[in-house]
């Protein structure tokens, strides 16, 4: 039974590091605030107007930049609807296109 067990640790710690890796994309506060300063992309409280507008009865809960698969940095801005159910938002952090959703 301890070689099952050890077994199923050891398949678990390469999606332990994946995990990691996608946190990792994400910016700090201070990186999001000198790239929103240099121009570089649009202010954080700018990306969640985008998305108030199109989600006008949904309550902000959290938004963080990060740098997505492409390299491209993107805005992700998650909404909660009065039922409790949290919507992630997408937004491009140069256009204030909105990316995608996705409700869970």
């Amino acid at each position: 039974m301890s070689l099952l067990l050890a077994g199923s640790i050891l398949q678990a710690r390469p999606l332990l590091a994946a995990d990691r890796s996608v946190f990792a994309q994400r910016l700090t506060g201070e990186q999001a605030r000198d790239a929103c300063k240099s121009g570089n992309v649009m202010c954080a409280r700018k990306a969640l107007r985008v998305v108030k507008k199109r989600y006008p009865k949904l309550r902000h809960s959290n938004t963080y930049l990060k740098k997505n698969a492409g390299g491209q940095r993107e805005y992700v801005v998650k909404m909660m609807s009065n039922d409790g159910r949290m919507v992630e938002v997408r937004v491009d952090a140069q256009s204030g296109r909105i990316l995608g959703s996705r409700g869970y």
